[in-house]
């Protein structure tokens, strides 16, 4: 705490000393409490991660009657929700009781856990509560948890999630002017280490679009971007890259805080209101990186690739401007081959001769059926598409894997 100093003389009036003496009091009572709030966190060790790769969590809540966690760790259930106006299954985390121990403090241990990024909340009550012990969290459309990951061999998921000793890249938030939405409309962008050392040096780009309810931070914070291409870069699997995360819904310029709006994201995010749209707008998005950025132009030079709702905008622009990518992926999402024009525009994009046309999609999700159509459509035509298809559903656990995937088949 800083020294503060007040001080009367003499002859300073009785009723004005009072009054200094009190604006003294209540100046250090806050200035202590402000400093009480920078103490050293909870003096809980949670999550714990132990030897075997199990991992302990606690939370002290002595008057609670009930505390339980729930985790994308924990055996999931089966629920059904409205997305974009279609029903949808999917997974939701487990819920486990937590035991109390000496002095209110309750515990629970995992069993041990493949590495991986995990998110957890504690429910005290039924009531959703963060753990005051993990700074480490994130935001999944309106709904935030506590994070961790576990690397338990060199090359695991996790490995790839987890920061490592290597040269690290830059994420910056960027804002430009789209003039076909008439907005300025903000992006994260991630430049590999060196770029701004070596400005003579150009850079190919690829270009990842977030799902439904998503905006331009999804990635960079739920996918692990930096990491991924920081650990993939540095091992020689990935070419160095310039990676742009826009928002993919036009009515929305930025994330929430960012925006010049305070709003509530939501899941209802329909195709017809965000892929028309960013089709549309995309070309002013391309001019800006490549008038700002020192980059590789050509349809070689660039990549695209979404997931879910993304998944979708990225096979509507490869359709519409086939000479735009010569990297298209879709993560849980695909535009299937039964809307008007589509035989037309998808021959006009393997006309251009793509390098890569990648679907990825979880084996138990719903929109597993669309994935599939397409790649049975591009079969039937001889257009070379590679499908790959992992456990799980509609999940951020799949779409990181797709990302680590597709990035190492970028460019080469």
């Amino acid at each position: 705490m800083g020294y503060c100093k007040i001080t009367a003389s003499d002859k300073t009036d009785p009723i004005m000393k009072k009054a200094l003496l009190a604006s003294a009091v209540l100046f250090l009572g806050i200035a202590a409490s402000a400093q009480q709030a920078l103490g050293p966190g909870s003096g809980i060790t949670s999550p714990e991660i132990n030897p075997d790769h199990s991992v302990t969590f606690r939370l002290r809540a002595p008057k609670a009657i009930t505390v339980q966690i729930t985790g994308d760790f924990l055996p999931t259930t089966k629920r059904t929700v409205n997305y974009g106006g279609r029903e949808m299954t999917m997974e939701a985390a487990g819920v486990v009781d937590l035991k109390e121990g000496p002095g209110g403090i309750w515990e629970y241990t995992s069993a041990p856990l493949d590495g991986e990024l995990y998110s957890y909340s504690f429910l005290v009550d039924g009531v959703r509560t963060m753990d005051p012990s993990n700074i480490y969290q994130n935001r999944d459309v309106a709904t935030w948890t506590n994070i961790f990951t576990i690397s338990a061999e060199k090359g695991d998921k996790g490995y790839w999630y987890e920061v490592h000793d290597v040269p690290h890249g830059s994420v910056s938030h960027v804002w430009y002017n789209s003039p076909t939405l008439k907005a300025q409309r903000r992006i994260t962008v991630y430049t590999p280490a060196g770029y701004e050392d070596n400005p003579k040096a150009k850079y190919p780009v690829f270009y990842l679009l977030h799902g439904s309810g998503g905006d331009e931070d999804a990635w960079s914070d739920l996918g692990r971007t930096a990491q991924i291409l920081d650990n993939l870069i540095a091992e020689g699997k990935a070419k160095p890259m310039i990676v742009v995360m826009p928002n993919g819904v036009y009515y929305n310029n930025a994330a929430p805080g960012a925006a010049v709006n305070m709003f509530q994201p939501t899941l209802t995010n329909s195709r017809s209101d965000s892929t028309v749209e960013i089709e549309d707008s995309f070309p002013d998005l391309i001019s800006f990186i490549e008038s700002h950025y020192h980059v590789a132009k050509g349809m070689y030079n660039r990549a695209v690739a979404g997931l879910s709702m993304g998944g979708r905008q990225s096979s509507a622009l490869s359709r519409r401007y086939p000479t735009m990518f010569g990297y298209v992926g879709m993560f849980s999402g695909v535009v299937p081959p039964d809307e008007d024009g589509f035989d037309e525009a998808l021959e006009a994009t393997f006309k251009a001769n793509p390098k890569l046309h990648w679907i990825g999609v979880g084996s138990a999700d719903g929109v597993k059926v669309n994935s599939l159509k397409l790649k049975e459509y591009c079969d039937a035509h001889g257009y070379p598409v590679t499908y790959y298809e992992s456990d799980g559903g509609h999940i951020w656990r799949n779409w990181r894997v797709y990302l680590t995937i597709f990035a190492q088949q970028l460019f080469k």
